[in-house]
């Protein structure tokens, strides 16, 4: 079963490593769709139950520009089987079937591995 955490617990639960993948999506919404598309994007992404079947950890960071209509989810994972087993799942697929008409242009997906992490406290 899948845990979805939020906030301050997912940020305890999981820390983005050295080499991890990290996988960032920007959707560009009609503007008549933004609102509903947001809404499936982080109600269904986390969630979805191909992230269970693999077992791993997963750390989304969603970032709205409503005034130009997009969401960018930042989506870092824990390793393990590798980005295109998630990008190959049928409930990953079946969720970007549903937003296809919704959006502008199709979801922009680029692909990266942490390299550095630093902070100022």
């Amino acid at each position: 079963m899948l845990n979805v955490l939020t906030d301050k617990a997912a940020t305890a639960a999981y820390s983005p490593a050295k080499g991890h993948p990290v996988v960032i999506y920007t959707c560009k919404f009609k503007p008549e769709h933004f609102r509903r598309g947001v809404e499936i994007v982080k109600e269904h992404f986390p969630k979805a139950q191909a992230q269970s079947e693999t077992h791993k950890k997963r750390f989304n960071i969603f970032l709205e520009r409503p005034s130009t209509h997009e969401i960018v989810n930042v989506s870092f994972f824990d390793g393990g089987p590798d980005v295109d087993h998630w990008h190959a799942s049928k409930e990953r697929l079946k969720t970007v079937d549903e937003l296809q008409n919704m959006l502008v242009k199709p979801i922009d997906v680029q692909v990266f591995k942490v390299d550095h992490i630093a902070g100022a406290f």
